[in-house]
This record gives structure tokens, sequence and C-alpha cells, in this order.
């Protein structure tokens, strides 16, 4: 590589120590106009802590909504195992190829796995990830994602098992790039470094596209043992750990003090799940697409501004967290308020009051993942997930039926060549 990774770490640390990139950026969260919330009419909303939380341990949205809801001229790229294409949280909201799409198919995103258009989720991740970046907002069904208007790009990166190659991640970053997108998730990640998969993430920064990564899952101080791609320091990347409901770092997820930017909720994450169906899961790979939903809402403000201008906006417009002091550069979770240049809720946080439903019995038991063989292969690139996880798993289309089943078939990380 061109640079050192001690020297890239060094430069962004300068970076972050500027005042200023741009005079329109709100790089004080003092004194900011103070809005009411908007909250969606999706009746499982009151389940998405990350949102909204009587705690205030949220993003504060509902407060962000009032401000803007996202543009439909924003492209997120999500680059993960695809989406579930029947969901009626994320029908209507994806990105159609139009290279691809031809005698009345519809083509959206691209698989790099099989090089072919099917994008149907086969794992579940990117399904998940999706809905927290973007499901459909006041429809009346399932849950809301931060960007109610946004289009998300799938690009299916990760096989059935939940892994796959650097060289097809490289080549979905470079086709997100030239193809619109302003916003990557990338909740994936390997122990090793690439030279070309750095070398992606600076053409996306010199096309002002932004590039969010999970910290990953191991506990462990990423200024000591490095991850990849969130040890590339470029000036578009913003590498996210993830915090429980009580505000504290999560216990799996990764940490490091030059090397974390910030937090976002990822444990018990409450999002879309296939087929047809919702889910909880935990992960730094659910925290990375809280952060890419309030970069899309500020792309869909500010479509003007540099992939710099985005990652200083929210880095100087995080929400303090104790429990962060130390552990990340910025020491607080994403705030889609103040970065969109309202106050949040405040210390007592919003006390939505959901619709009246209807009581069901929901099963629920713990799934204990079993080890994914590891393939042979010269570089790999895996989900970020817990090495145990459940998920709870709900039916809607079954009336009066709800059931809960494994979130993965082999979600253990699996990053080193044989």
């Amino acid at each position: 590589m061109a640079r050192s990774i001690a020297s890239r770490r060094a430069a962004r640390r300068a970076d972050l120590q500027v005042e200023s990139l741009d005079g329109r950026l709100l790089l004080s969260v003092s004194n900011l106009p103070v809005v009411g919330p908007t909250y969606p009419n999706d009746p499982q909303f009151s389940q998405q802590w990350g949102l909204n939380s009587p705690s205030d341990i949220d993003v504060d949205a509902p407060e962000a909504w009032t401000v803007t809801t996202g543009s439909p001229s924003t492209i997120v790229a999500v680059i993960d195992s695809g989406v579930d294409l029947r969901n009626p949280d994320l029908v209507g909201r994806l990105w159609v190829n139009p290279a691809a799409s031809r005698r009345g198919k519809t083509v959206y995103g691209w698989n790099f796995v099989n090089n072919n258009g099917n994008v149907q989720d086969q794992f579940g991740h990117g399904t998940h990830v999706t809905g927290v970046i973007a499901a459909a907002a006041d429809n009346r069904k399932g849950v809301v994602g931060l960007d109610w208007n946004a289009r998300i790009m799938p690009l299916r990166t990760l096989a059935a098992d939940g892994s796959g190659t650097l060289e097809n991640a490289v080549a979905a970053i470079r086709f997100a790039v030239d193809n619109g997108a302003r916003v990557i998730n990338a909740s994936w990640g390997s122990d090793l470094p690439d030279d070309d998969l750095y070398n992606a993430i600076a053409y996306a920064d010199q096309k002002g596209v932004v590039f969010v990564t999970a910290a990953g899952n191991d506990g462990v101080n990423s200024d000591v043992v490095p991850i990849y791609p969130a040890a590339y320091h470029l000036p578009n990347v913003l590498v996210v750990a993830a915090i429980d409901p009580a505000g504290n770092l999560a216990s799996f997820s990764n940490y490091g003090l030059h090397s974390v930017d910030l937090a976002a909720p990822g444990v018990t994450i409450y999002s879309t799940y296939p087929p047809r169906t919702y889910g909880l899961l935990s992960g730094t790979s659910m925290a990375a697409p809280y952060v890419t939903g309030v970069v899309s809402l500020l792309v869909g403000l500010h479509p003007d501004w540099s992939a710099e201008q985005l990652v200083q906006q929210v880095l100087a417009t995080v929400k303090p967290l104790p429990g962060l002091t130390g552990k990340t550069v910025t020491g607080g979770i994403v705030d889609a308020a103040q970065a969109v240049g309202v106050s949040g809720s405040g210390p007592h946080g919003d006390q939505y009051v959901s619709p009246p439903l209807t009581p069901r019995k929901i099963a629920t038991r713990s799934a204990a993942l079993p080890r994914t063989p590891v393939r042979r292969a010269q570089s790999q690139a895996a989900a970020f997930l817990p090495a145990r996880s459940t998920a709870l798993v709900t039916r809607p289309e079954r009336a009066g039926a709800r059931q809960a089943r494994p979130a993965w078939r082999g979600g253990l990380r699996v990053l080193t060549p044989a």
C-alpha cells in the first residue's frame, strides 16, 4: 500500500481535530432548534428502541424526521447477502439496474457471487441491514427505516453461509460508485489487508461516496488488533461499534480510541428478515446501518457535500455516552436529529405511545451456531455477527401465527484462510 496503516491513523486523528471543513457544517450541537417528534404509523415501530427510546439511548430519529425523511434521489448501496425481494417493507424501495433489466424483467442491483441479477437473500443478513436503513414508513406494516425515501442498491457479495471473497467486495464497491451510490454500507470484514480493497474505498472517496463499516465482533481493541476495511482510515470511512439498550458498549463489540469512530444501537435490533418476516439480531453489523441511514438523510439535505463533509458532520454531532468514553474517537453514538440541525429529545426521551395490538403468544428459543467450514481461498470476507445469536422471527402473512428460528445457519465470522 502507498501508506502504512499507522500513518493513515495519524492522518485521520489530525483530520478529526480540524474544527470545520465548510461553513455550512453544524459543528456545534448547542442551541439547536427544538422540534416536536414525527412518528410513523408502522405498528412495530415501538419495538425499534434504537430509533426511539424513553431513556434517550437512541438516535433521535423522530426529531430528525420532522426536518427530513430523505430524498428518492439518494442511492444507498448495501454490499451484503442480498435482500428479500418480497418483504412488504422493502418492495418499492430498491434501485433498478437499468443495464441488466430487459424484456420486462426488472433487476435490482447485482449478484457478484453468481454474476447474475438475482439478489434474493438466502442468508438474512442483508435483509436485516437494509430494513434498518430504509424500511418503508407510514405503510401500516412492520417496521420503519431511518431514511423513508432513499433507494437501496442491493449488491450481493455474501453467499448463503455468510462468507464471500474480497474480490467480489471490491467489484461491488466500484459498481456502487460508478452507478450513483452516495453511501455504501459494509457490515462485514476480513483479518487480511488488501490493496485492492483499500484502493476501491479511496476511489469512492474521490467520487464523494461515504463508506460505513462495522467495527467487528471480537470484543477487542482495534487499535491493537486491526480488522479490515475498518482499519483503512480514509477520509470517507466511518467505523461503527455497537451499544446495548442501556447505553453500554456491547460485550462483543470491537472498540478503539483511535480506530473506531462512533457507536450505534446494535443489540436486539428489530428489522426485516426473509422470507417476508421480521427478526431480532445483534452485532456491529446492525449498528453500521444506523449510521448509513443518518448519512443518507444528510445527503438528501446536502447533495453537494463531499464525502469528508458528510463524515465530519456525523462525527461532530454525536450524542456523548459515558459508556463510550475512551472506547471510540468521539465517545458518542450517532444522532440523526443533531446531524440534520435540530435538538434531540433530551435526557427524558420521547414518550411514544404505540397503538393497541392484539395479544399473541410468541415462542422463542436459543440457537447455538454451528461452525462454518473454512473456505480455502486467499482472501475472504464475512458478515459481522456475534459468535452466538438468537433471532425471534415473526411471520405476519400467516394470520394468528408467529414463530422463532435460528438467526443463521453459519454465523461465525470466518476470515482467515485455512
